[in-house]
């Protein structure tokens, strides 16, 4: 898929390959590899690496199921927490009770981290891209310059596949505004338009009820 706004090809995985990638990820689940887990709560919240590896226990909810999102991790430069990328991708999103199940798992590791791995660490960005080639080549998945920031894209087509409020979803990524979400993912937008067209289509064909007019309304017509 072409991405308009960045000009570049952008892969983003259909509803099976989603399904068959949490499939495998949570039946071979291992808390001492947080790099898969990261996989799988960007592809269930559509959070930025810097924002997953920033998670705290503290940002985590587990009675109204929400992962707060305050922080980012400087992979870029060594690590450390920094500010988001904009004021407003702070944000708390709501996740479900299977992912939180999973991550309650990770607490077993003794760390104020979430994404604390078996060397006391939170994995770089290589390490995770490495852990998703892994994955896809696993599964048979074949994506041509796919990477980890393209299961955020795949996060937001599921959503709008299954036709989720363009401004629910915008909020969901922490964008500025919804005109940011449909520049950036315009792309998408366009390939869910015709099936939109035709249920607007539908919706207006049942508009005209064929059935007679009854004789009171006639006379009123007249």
């Amino acid at each position: 898929m072409f991405n308009k706004n960045k000009g570049e090809q952008v892969e983003c995985l259909n509803i099976n390959d989603i399904k068959m990638i949490i499939r495998f990820l949570t039946k071979n689940h291992n808390r001492h590899f947080t790099s898969k887990d990261m996989i799988l709560i960007v592809l269930l919240t559509g959070a930025r690496l810097g924002e997953i590896m920033a998670l705290t226990w503290d940002d985590i909810n587990f009675n109204f199921k929400t992962i707060s999102i305050n922080k980012a991790w400087n992979y870029h430069e060594g690590g450390g927490f920094k500010e988001t990328k904009t004021k407003s991708s702070n944000r708390t999103i709501r996740v479900d009770q299977q992912l939180l199940n999973i991550l309650r798992e990770l607490k077993q590791n003794d760390s104020q981290m979430v994404f604390t791995d078996q060397y006391g660490t939170i994995p770089s960005s290589t390490a995770v891209n490495k852990a998703l080639r892994t994955v896809l080549k696993s599964l048979g998945i074949n994506r041509c310059g796919f990477h980890f920031h393209s299961l955020r894209h795949s996060h937001v087509a599921y959503l709008l596949a299954n036709h989720m409020d363009i401004y629910a979803i915008s909020k969901r990524l922490g964008h500025a505004d919804v005109s940011t979400t449909i520049r950036v993912y315009a792309y998408l937008i366009e390939e869910y338009k015709a099936q939109t067209d035709n249920q607007i289509e539908d919706l207006l064909d049942n508009l005209f009820d064929n059935s007679p007019i009854p004789i009171s309304q006639k006379t009123a017509i007249n």
